[in-house]
């Protein structure tokens, strides 16, 4: 029980992000019996259990490592099995999502622990509502109170996540695919409340930037650099993020000329990220590309000017054939742009 609980309460200690010595202040303690605790050569006597469990946030189960809810890793990849077979299915994007949600709706059921999983479930209902927004895709509206049974469900496990969940990855995950749901339900507020907790860029002050700076002082330059490679990985996972929607909006809604020029901007950022291949997932790259290239096409085609829709379209098959990129990643993305362009027929591009 000693290695489990140690392990639980500096898993869950920085999970809350405290150190040692803020814990020991609150419990008031000394650090170094804390220390002892997450080492796993001595651990609390029974009477802290329930301050530890408050101070860090969850029940003493979770803390002694007996929580009932707890996740199934051999249940969670049997279920992502079955998710990959719905994905790979013959049927439309919509359909797909429906058929996911569905199955994840009832797993979830089953497994009313495992977050892992229900954090699937609320990103799937989250591409869903995509798809059932009328303003947008419009499937499903002879279905609608089906789809209403759907977000229900799947807002209500959302909350216990949110409520239970020590992990914040999981919980940020899930507040921000509840935000989809409720836009695409044009339910603002609720929309707003589960935005305001997200992590935000407005601020400088990020736990990478001081952790880079930390490395450089504890350890010098060399192992700095490690820590650069892979910041710069998740700074163009945000970045990226940001212009696919800047660039999906522009190409949808936006006038021809303003349109190509923030696309054009788009690009151009993507391709000095892509300059520095060592920091940049290549497959991550060319699926932000491939966005922009497809938004492209989006505003050209809707402007109506047919000519440059077709040499814009043959200008990115060239570039992607032509560039130093795997034959799979060739493939790949030349495919995932033609379903784009065949799944959105419907508009004529």
């Amino acid at each position: 029980m000693s290695t489990t609980l140690g392990a639980n309460i500096k898993l869950y200690r920085k999970n809350k992000g405290i150190t040692q010595e803020e814990m020991s202040d609150l419990l008031k303690i000394t650090p170094q019996a804390i220390s002892k605790w997450e080492s796993g050569t001595s651990y609390p006597d029974v009477s802290m259990l329930v301050p530890i469990a408050q101070v860090l946030g969850v029940s003493t189960d979770t803390l002694l490592g007996y929580d009932a809810m707890s996740e199934n890793q051999a249940e969670t990849e049997r279920i992502r099995a079955r998710e990959k077979e719905l994905r790979h299915s013959d049927d439309n994007r919509a359909v797909k999502r429906l058929r996911i949600c569905e199955f994840l709706s009832t797993e979830t059921n089953l497994n009313p622990g495992n977050f892992e999983i229900i954090k699937d479930y609320v990103e799937m209902t989250a591409d869903l509502s995509m798809y059932v927004d009328p303003v947008l895709e419009g499937y499903f509206q002879d279905q609608i109170d089906h789809i209403r049974e759907i977000y229900k469900d799947c807002i209500r496990k959302g909350a216990f996540l949110i409520s239970h969940c020590t992990d914040r990855n999981l919980v940020i995950k899930t507040h921000y695919a509840m935000a989809w749901i409720y836009i695409h339900e044009k339910d603002f507020d609720h929309a707003r409340e589960h935005i305001s907790v997200l992590p935000s860029i407005r601020t400088d002050r990020i736990k990478e930037k001081i952790d880079m700076e930390l490395t450089y002082f504890e350890s010098g330059f060399d192992k700095m650099k490690v820590c650069i490679k892979n910041n710069a990985g998740y700074l163009f996972d945000t970045v990226s993020s940001m212009l696919n929607t800047i660039a999906q909006n522009y190409g949808w809604w936006g006038e021809k000329e303003e349109a190509l020029e923030v696309l054009d901007w788009c690009e151009a950022i993507l391709k000095a990220f892509k300059s520095k291949k060592e920091y940049v997932d290549m497959d991550h790259y060319l699926l932000v590309r491939k966005c922009v290239a497809f938004f492209r096409l989006v505003a050209l085609k809707k402007a109506g000017d047919d000519k440059a829709t077709e040499e814009s379209y043959l200008d990115f098959i060239k570039e992607i054939q032509e560039g130093d990129y795997t034959e799979k990643q060739k493939a790949d993305t030349i495919k995932c742009l033609e379903e784009d362009i065949e799944h959105y027929s419907k508009y004529s591009i």
